[in-house]
């Protein structure tokens, strides 16, 4: 019961990660290496106050263990980038909605790389929420005869976070969750940061308000969501997470009419039933045992 409350309010978390973006007025770039350089420091502050014993882990953790790590931070990375490009120049229902092809991906290699089976209790959940999302796509998705690089983007995103969920669970099996969160961070960091220098970006002055979304990005969808992702992949089927996470375009359009005026049509909310009777149908297992 703990998982999937935890798992919920990581969902909540990672769907606000779009409207953080879209406030933010820095570039891709800037905003990924604040993000995510500032989240390395703060683990980084933790496992010191914790006194890690780094010797131990050094002798636990072999070259295949840390190029796990390396890889799923490349690919974290990837993800970030063109996420965030993304939801800055297209909507942010065309982003999530879009994005949330990623479950596709990341059952085909559950499948492939963990034998992980799809049950027919699985399958009902992917019928409702994909249905969910086509009724979005049908009536809510405008996009010109010429697809722009924004809807590119979240395509591209949607590949590379199924890849990053799958190489995520092969690295936990030899990291604990802060060891593991902090070289991918650092690693997203750097990479970001040779952004920087490969675009010339500045990484000053900017307004205040993207200084506040920097913080609710690190607060939210970096620690409460793919933090408690990646400590709860060791515990819960790939598949199933991923499919949880068709919810997320309803939770995002909602936020964005809110916060952008972006406007949710009926269909926004036929399509919120269903996700959200996908996503019950999928837990109601784990509600009946407790």
């Amino acid at each position: 019961m703990l998982h999937t409350i935890l798992y919920s309010l990581a969902l909540l978390s990672l769907s606000t990660s779009p409207n953080w973006t879209k406030l933010n007025q820095m570039p891709v770039e800037v905003l990924g290496f604040y993000r995510l350089g500032i989240a390395s420091l703060l683990l980084g502050l933790f496992l010191l106050f914790k006194k890690l014993n780094i010797s131990k882990i050094r002798n636990n953790i072999n070259n295949k263990a840390i190029s796990w790590a390396i890889v799923s931070g490349l690919l974290f990375f990837l993800h970030l980038w063109t996420y965030k490009y993304a939801a800055k120049n297209t909507s942010i229902s065309n982003t999530m909605i879009i994005f949330s092809s990623n479950p596709i991906w990341a059952s085909i290699g559950a499948v492939i790389f963990f034998n992980e089976k799809i049950g027919n209790r699985l399958i009902i959940s992917y019928s409702l929420a994909l249905l969910g999302v086509y009724i979005l796509v049908v009536n809510d998705f405008n996009i010109s005869n010429k697809i722009n690089s924004g809807d590119s983007a979240a395509v591209v995103s949607a590949f590379f976070y199924a890849a990053y969920m799958l190489t995520g669970k092969k690295a936990r099996h030899y990291f604990d969750n802060t060891s593991y969160a902090l070289i991918q961070y650092s690693v997203c960091a750097l990479l970001f940061g040779l952004c920087i220098l490969g675009t010339g970006a500045k990484l000053t002055p900017y307004d205040s308000n993207s200084w506040i979304t920097i913080a609710g990005l690190i607060l939210l969808p970096t620690f409460l969501g793919h933090f408690s992702f990646t400590y709860l992949v060791k515990y819960m089927s790939v598949s199933l997470m991923t499919c949880g996470k068709l919810i997320e375009p309803v939770l995002a359009s909602i936020m964005a009419y809110f916060i952008f005026q972006e406007k949710v049509s009926p269909y926004a909310w036929v399509a919120f039933a269903l996700t959200a009777t996908s996503v019950l149908i999928l837990f109601y297992p784990n509600f009946k045992k407790k």
